[in-house]
């Protein structure tokens, strides 16, 4: 359900109203059944919400909203748009319940509602938003931050860092590593071929040869002459200002950008919902909106649940394609 004091539960009784949505998945929210029933009640007046107790009791049915209840901390302490211990807490019992049930296979995928850092920090937990946690509980070491869109997918190397260690933080082995994954995922998830990945430079005009910076010289650029041994088809390093042009895009299959907002804020110009994120790499399906809680409208009932129906659309199509899952965690467990 995400932060119950965000958009979250908003966004998902709404998007579980959507046709769509019951035809495509038998939904069950991970969270607080009194969370999600008072939501309800505000935003999706003609949802029946029930509280299950196992997965053998589940009504797929439209109009019932089928909730286990993951958290018995106190619903009344929380306030639309104010994050606290106690949001913050409630977000990560819910997660941590429902990726639980996904590596152990009683799920076939989650759909995660935005939670804030900030949030997850005053609960006790010292992750930087749900992919970090998803990937430590899995016991994942390599995964990739994905936003996909119906024209263009991209995968970010270093996520929710503050700018000023982006440079810091870029490897060699890192980019190369996620130019890999997008491979990967191209070719397995959405049936590419001879998948075309294009990779944006760090600094302005690629640096120049060295005068705007060294890192696309040094860093970058030998990332993707590695990949190009594995046959990998990735070009670059190309300035970000000119990638994302529909001229210059329309040759790739998925862009690698370096840092969050490099590919994020290109990518979101097209409207906010129109992106799903997806975590490749995990031993399970998760896809997730492309906003965040959205506290400033938390409780107000204009929340927009597209993002969230669309996250849930692709889950669906990805796990009856049986894509995304391994057993390696179970085998070694």
């Amino acid at each position: 359900m995400g932060d119950p004091a965000g958009i979250g539960p908003e966004i998902v009784v709404k998007a579980l109203m959507n046709p769509k949505v019951r035809k495509a998945s038998n939904p069950l929210v991970f969270g607080s059944f009194e969370v999600i029933k008072r939501a309800a009640l505000s935003f999706a007046k003609k949802a029946k919400v029930k509280k299950v107790e196992t997965f053998y009791n589940l009504e797929d049915l439209p109009g019932i909203i089928n909730v286990l209840n993951c958290t018995d901390l106190d619903y009344k302490k929380i306030k639309p748009g104010k994050f606290s211990v106690a949001s913050g807490k409630m977000a990560a019992e819910s997660l941590i319940c429902a990726t639980l049930n996904a590596i152990f296979k009683k799920i076939d995928g989650i759909v995660t509602a935005p939670l804030t850092k900030k949030g997850l920090f005053l609960a006790g937990y010292n992750f930087k938003g749900h992919t970090d946690f998803l990937a430590e509980i899995s016991y994942t070491k390599k995964y990739a931050m994905v936003f996909v869109t119906p024209k263009l997918k991209l995968v970010l190397v270093t996520t929710h860092i503050p700018l000023s260690q982006v440079s810091k933080k870029l490897t060699k082995e890192k980019i190369e590593e996620k130019i890999v994954l997008a491979d990967e995922l191209l070719r397995k998830v959405f049936k590419i071929k001879n998948p075309k990945i294009g990779v944006c430079a760090l600094n302005p005009h690629a640096g120049e040869d060295g005068l705007l910076g060294e890192e696309d010289k040094k860093i970058v650029l030998p990332a993707i002459k590695k990949a190009q041994t594995k046959k990998i088809k990735a070009f670059g390093p190309y300035p970000a200002d000119s990638i994302f042009s529909p001229s210059v895009s329309k040759n790739f299959d998925c862009i690698v950008a370096m840092y969050h907002d490099q590919g994020l804020i290109p990518l979101k110009t097209k409207g906010i919902g129109n992106a799903v994120n997806l975590t490749w790499g995990l031993p399970f399906v998760r896809t997730s909106p492309d906003h965040g809680t959205a506290f400033d409208i938390a409780g107000k009932g204009i929340a927009d649940p597209k993002g969230m129906i669309n996250a849930i659309l692709l889950a669906s199509k990805l796990a009856k394609e049986k894509i995304g899952f391994q057993d390696e965690f179970i085998k070694n467990q």
